[in-house]
């Protein structure tokens, strides 16, 4: 029998509400990369997490090397062999690269830290992934791919046995890619055990021996590589059909709301040009990198834009800022509403009018009584639970939490409503009332242009899908073509698509 550098047998875990994990068994051999797949939300990153110590309260059976090993925090977990690499990056931007490279294990000399050792080390790693910088120069003045191969570069530094990389080319070029492929397979010969989290179908083929399919918290099925088909994986991934399960709408579209013409942010998006009617929902589908969420950005003018052309109602957009964006008819709801979105010490009330004090305002005097009843209607119109206008936005949970985000934005009134990720980490309850509220406001007559990684939600709720592929809008698909399975192909360069 083939030996395991980690198995998991019956493996759960449980938040409020929610099984994120069920059950799941899970193995991955030395000298192997095992890519692990799914939409977002199908427990993926919850059960990487719980391999790298994250969680204590987990339920099932986890063996390293055949021995029965208990993972109840991050430093377990390292003193056991496990590295993980995080999509988010976690370098510290003012320190050097030598510094973030050997943090934790700085090496000292008669009581004092050896820079001698400290840079010579660090080179050694920055050769093993690749990179030609100085080991003195700040991670801050770096870019994003090569922060990237830094996290990979510290990772190693700690020999692991085994290794999780979760979407760790989402911010590298072709070529990086390629060096880091190299890199991984490099590191598979050497006897390393690599768990492999990718939305990326072709790069599975290439670097993937197994692929492990898991959708609701669940273990769908694991395959060799060999015998994994594009179309076969994204059945997996998708299930079955649930488009039935969105708000029905049968309203007219009216004239163009939005038009962007040829607009680009160098090194983010080249010359996108999508039109979006009154009362249309437009989604925008993509593999993470793609550029998404910062054309939408760059359309309400929180980012900035090289070239192009904004309209709106028919008229130039002259918005030089997010502000005078917002005073035009345009809302942003950002993928993170945590840091970016809301005031968690505010209250819910505070929250939702944050983007119209003005309007209930006189003479520069807010009037509260006008501003209650704003807030009020938005708490019952998105069932925000508790119905506590006073209540701090940081005690709400996430989905009541993403309710008063919405409704902070729907409260503005809005010509266009750009919805990034509008149901990220919320449950099937709000999710209901999230998809019907976009609904209504879009049979109002708002231009709706909906971002979202989560396939069933884009293909419901949409008319129509544009696909983004590395900054650019390579077509779309309408309405009676569109299928979770065509949105994924086309996101990964495959299947047919109609001009845009």
């Amino acid at each position: 029998m083939t030996s395991l550098a980690l198995q998991l047998r019956g493996v759960s875990k449980r938040y409020p509400g929610m099984l994120a994990v069920d059950a799941v068994d899970f193995d991955v051999r030395p000298g192997e990369v095992h890519a692990l797949l799914g939409e977002n939300g199908a427990g993926k990153s919850t059960l990487v997490s719980l391999i790298a110590g994250s969680f204590s309260d987990y339920t099932g059976e986890v063996l390293i090397d055949g021995e029965a090993v208990t993972l109840h925090a991050p430093a377990a977990a390292k003193a056991l062999g496990i590295e993980m690499i995080h999509q988010e990056l976690s370098l510290a931007p003012p320190l050097s690269l030598a510094e973030n490279l050997l943090a934790g294990r700085l090496p000292v000399k008669r009581g004092f830290v050896d820079r001698r050792a400290l840079r010579d080390e660090a080179a050694r790693l920055l050769r093993q992934v690749g990179l030609n910088l100085d080991q003195d120069t700040l991670v801050e003045e770096i870019s994003q791919p090569q922060a990237q191969l830094v996290e990979i570069a510290k990772a190693l530094g700690n020999d692991p046995k085994i290794l999780i990389m979760d979407e760790p080319t989402s911010s590298l070029s072709r070529e990086e890619v390629a060096q880091l492929f190299r890199l991984v397979k490099d590191l598979r010969a050497s006897g390393l055990a690599v768990i492999y989290i990718s939305h990326h179908l072709p790069e599975l083929a290439e670097i993937a021996d197994r692929v492990t399919v898991m959708r609701d918290g669940k273990k769908v099925e694991t395959l060799e590589m060999a015998d994994a088909t594009p179309e076969r994986l994204v059945e997996m991934m998708v299930g079955g059909a649930a488009t039935a399960l969105y708000p029905q709408r049968h309203s007219a579209l009216g004239a163009a709301r939005l038009r962007v013409e040829d607009l680009s942010r160098i090194g983010f998006f080249h010359d996108v040009s999508l039109t979006v009617r009154a009362g249309e929902i437009v989604g925008i589908g993509g593999l993470s990198g793609a550029g998404r969420s910062e054309l939408a950005r760059s359309i309400c003018r929180i980012d900035p834009i090289d070239r192009g052309r904004i309209e709106i109602d028919g008229a130039p957009s002259r918005a030089k800022s997010y502000g005078q964006a917002i005073r035009e008819g345009f809302a942003y709801l950002t993928e993170d509403r945590k840091s970016q979105g809301l005031a968690l010490r505010l209250s819910v009330a505070d929250n939702i009018l944050g983007g119209v004090i003005s309007r209930h305002s006189r003479f520069g005097v807010y009037s509260a009584q006008s501003g209650k009843e704003v807030a009020r209607d938005m708490i019952a119109a998105l069932q925000v639970q508790p119905p506590d206008a006073a209540r701090e936005a940081g005690g709400l949970s996430g989905g009541n939490q993403q309710k008063v985000l919405l409704a902070k934005w729907l409260a503005t009134k809005p010509k266009v409503l750009i919805l990034d990720e509008p149901t990220r980490g919320v449950d099937v309850a709000a999710k209901a009332v999230i998809h019907q509220a976009i609904a209504e406001a879009a049979e109002q007559g708002v231009a709706v242009l909906l971002i979202s990684s989560d396939l069933p939600e884009l293909v419901g709720l949409s008319d129509k899908v544009l696909i983004l592929r590395k900054g650019r809008l390579i077509g779309r698909l309408n309405k009676d073509d569109c299928s979770e399975q065509a949105v994924l192909l086309a996101a990964n360069g495959q299947g047919a698509l109609s001009p845009v």
